[in-house]
């Protein structure tokens, strides 16, 4: 195979692997997800060793244990974020900051962190509240609804394209673009994607450049400007990561809860009845759906509850089985409001916790908040079974609602 080629194939176990940390695991295609979630079939991992190898997409190791997803996380002059895509390829996408590390990923974290600040989520939070209403006022009259298509994908990244000042009649083109990019399981899907919302970028980047404004894609064209610009590639990787990371996860985390919901209308009571709990709601909520599933390179040999890491190497970090780790959280799969629980590891640790994480969770509150206030109680349409799907991001790809009108 081409080196520039990433490899999706199964490979040969190396010799330092012992064969009893082998498992047969595609995580673009877990076994069991046909049965259940996209969460139930990655959880059979906790059935096995907490560390594994597996020889799918070029043969990696998979963290199972919340203790050991942070230890990677936080010990990243061992656990590179220079290289995060599974399989690796020659040469990697890069997306400042989100592949680069400490000392130097600071420098693109200034460049981002003023569009999240407190004071500009709460702004855009009267925003997002406006948006919800609207869409659940649409929606109520109907009966039944496609919430992928018809919310999730709606209100996130409405509010998304206005913090890039984007078109929003692009809309559905762009999450097509992102969507794929994310979900695909083969290099040519993922390049044809990717081109076009390179091409797209660069031509935005160069008008934003020529017209500044106050919006975050200006900010990073603006980087050109800086003494300590080191190419164009920084540019167009800050807008990137941008892109994808604001066309996606809120979607995802949305479905998943509005699916939790309809099959616990007791939950939607509770919401309905005390909407002042709606901030813990939509912690546990984020707590119960990991969404990540990235990968991370190894820098140096290192060895770890007797597991060897070998220089070169890569392991895959997937947030949801910390999410799901019985050691860290009491009968995990259980969405709990009165949970006590220690923090979670769902937006990452250490110097790549997500630039986005306020906003995501001001998002999800208000939806909890209007959602159970102006819905009655939603539950999944019989004729169409939900449908969830694994990749570098979890997500929902269909969720029929019906409700009593």
């Amino acid at each position: 195979m081409n080196a520039d080629v990433p490899n999706y194939d199964r490979v040969a176990k190396p010799a330092h692997v012992p064969d009893e940390l082998v498992v047969d695991f595609d995580y673009f295609h877990p076994p069991g997800i046909d049965e259940g979630t996209v969460y139930t079939a990655w959880r059979r991992l906790h059935d096995g060793p907490d560390i594994v190898w597996t020889p799918h997409n070029g043969g990696h190791w998979i963290l199972t244990r919340a203790e050991d997803i942070r230890w990677v996380q936080e010990t990243y002059q061992t656990f590179s974020h220079e290289v995060f895509t599974i399989p690796r390829g020659a040469s990697p996408v890069r997306m400042p900051p989100l592949t680069v590390d400490p000392p130097l990923h600071a420098r693109y974290r200034a460049v981002l962190n003023p569009s999240f600040t407190p004071k500009r989520v709460q702004a855009l939070g009267e925003q997002v509240r406006a948006l919800t209403i609207e869409l659940i006022e649409k929606l109520r009259p109907l009966g039944r609804c496609e919430f992928v298509g018809q919310f999730a994908r709606i209100m996130p990244v409405t509010i998304f394209l206005g913090i890039v000042d984007l078109p929003l009649d692009r809309r559905d083109e762009f999450v097509e673009w992102a969507v794929g990019y994310i979900d695909a399981s083969d290099q040519p899907t993922k390049d044809h994607y990717l081109g076009k919302v390179v091409a797209y970028l660069r031509e935005v980047l160069d008008a934003r450049a020529a017209e500044p404004g106050d919006d975050l894609l200006s900010r990073i064209a603006g980087w050109r400007g800086n003494p300590r610009f080191g190419g164009e590639h920084e540019v167009i990787g800050m807008a990137m990561l941008v892109f994808f990371g604001g066309l996606d996860t809120v979607a995802n985390m949305l479905s998943f809860t509005a699916w939790h919901l309809a099959e616990h209308p007791e939950l939607h009571r509770r919401l309905r009845d005390d909407p002042s709990i709606a901030a813990r709601a939509a912690e546990e909520y984020i707590r119960r759906h990991g969404l990540s599933n990235t990968g991370r390179l190894v820098k140096h040999d290192v060895t770890y509850k007797g597991v060897t890491f070998k220089a070169d190497e890569m392991v895959m970090v997937p947030i949801s089985m910390s999410s799901m780790d019985d050691r860290l959280h009491a009968d995990p799969l259980t969405v709990d409001f009165d949970r006590e629980t220690p923090a979670h590891d769902t937006f990452g640790n250490g110097p790549h916790k997500c630039v986005g994480a306020p906003l995501a969770r001001s998002e999800l509150s208000i939806f909890l908040e209007e959602w159970t206030k102006r819905m009655p109680a939603v539950r999944l349409d019989p004729a169409h079974r939900p449908h969830s799907h694994s990749g570098s991001v979890n997500g929902v790809s269909s969720l029929h609602l019906e409700w009593d009108i």
